[in-house]
Parts: C-alpha cells; sequence; structure tokens
C-alpha cells in the first residue's frame, strides 16, 4: 500500500511540473499564416517602412509594395504582393493586423502628414508589445510560483515517506493514506486552478 502511494505522488509530482503538451494546442499559428504569425513589432517595422518610403517620395500605394518587399509579412489580410486598394476591404483577424488596416485607411482618407499617421501606429503596436512583454514575465514569475507550492508539499511528503517510520506507519493507516491522497490531489487541484488563471491573464 505504501509504495502505491508513493508512485502516485511521484506521479502527481511529475503531472505538476510537466503538464501535457496536447493542451498547448490553442497557442499554435493560425492554418493560413505560414510559419511564426507576425508578432506587434513585426507589424510596427512594416509600418515604419511604408512611413519611409512616403517621406522619401513615394506615395503611398508605391510604399506598401516596398514594405511587402522589405518584411514579407503573411497575415489574413496583409500578404506580400498584395495591393493598397485589396488591403484597405479586408477584415483582419488578428488585432495587430487591425491596427495596420486601420492606419492605412486613416492615412489615405484624411491625407495630411501621411507619414506622422503611419508612424503613430506604429508606436501604438510598439507599445503593445512592450505591455505583452511585460505580462508575459509576470506571468512566468506566477507559474513559478505555482509549480513550487504545488511541488513543495509533495516532495516534503514523499521525503518523509522515505525517511520517517512514524510517518509511514501514519500512512499505513486508513485516515493516514485518505488524508495523503486528498493533499495530493488538492495540491494538483490548486496548482490547475492556479494555471488557468495565469493562462486567462496571459495575453
Amino acid at each position: 500500500m505504501l509504495g502505491a502511494l508513493a508512485a502516485s505522488v511521484v506521479c502527481l509530482l511529475g503531472y505538476a511540473l510537466h503538464p501535457p503538451r496536447l493542451r498547448r494546442r490553442r497557442s499554435l499559428p493560425h492554418p493560413r499564416r505560414r510559419g511564426n504569425p507576425a508578432t506587434a513589432d513585426d507589424w510596427a517595422r512594416w509600418l515604419h517602412t511604408v512611413a519611409a518610403g512616403v517621406r522619401s517620395g513615394d506615395s503611398v500605394r508605391v510604399a506598401v509594395l516596398h514594405a511587402h518587399a522589405h518584411h514579407a509579412l503573411d497575415g489574413s489580410v496583409v500578404h506580400p504582393g498584395a495591393p493598397l486598394d485589396q488591403l484597405l476591404q479586408g477584415t483582419p483577424t488578428d488585432a495587430d493586423e487591425a491596427v495596420v488596416i486601420q492606419v492605412l485607411a486613416v492615412a489615405t482618407a484624411l491625407g495630411g502628414a501621411v507619414a506622422a499617421t503611419l508612424q503613430a501606429g506604429a508606436a501604438l503596436l510598439h507599445e503593445r508589445a512592450a505591455v505583452r512583454a511585460e505580462a508575459l514575465a509576470h506571468a512566468a514569475q506566477a507559474r513559478l510560483s505555482a509549480r513550487v507550492l504545488t511541488a513543495v508539499p509533495l516532495v516534503f511528503a514523499a521525503w518523509n515517506l522515505i525517511g520517517s517510520a512514524s510517518f509511514r506507519r501514519a500512512l499505513g493507516t486508513p485516515v493516514g493514506a485518505t488524508a495523503a491522497a486528498a493533499g495530493a490531489l488538492l495540491s494538483v487541484a490548486g496548482w490547475r486552478w492556479m494555471r488557468r488563471i495565469v493562462q486567462k491573464a496571459t495575453p
């Protein structure tokens, strides 16, 4: 009985520290993209290139084609070679790509300081990327804390199971075995709960 309980503790500990990778399928790239999806910084650099082309004397249409050639981003609307008219008519599914389309629409509709409008959109995307990076850093700390809080009780129980005869005798009783199993299950349940909270708070 003690051997089975020890094996259960080890399995629960391994599950808590190394969850199945099948749970990460939601983070896979969008099937319409080739390779990894473009980040907010990627879209910002794309807008910077368009703005640079406008400042050099190109029209927005020509500057967009130059940006395609330099960056070749592949989104739901923006993709290499797509003309400006096609971009303005599209409805992107990515929030960062939507900013790009909105900025292009405003720049072409209002005119004026087109390059400044494009740079403002790029600055917004850079700010989004910085906020997300900070959120990911805090999420990593929260994940580490959750793993430590889950692992410490299980490791302590396993250590006492090996080195303490009185602990083994207590586990040999129905009450002790039930309490140990309930504690292990509650530790894993708490870890999963904290992991879910962190995932919801992570962009």
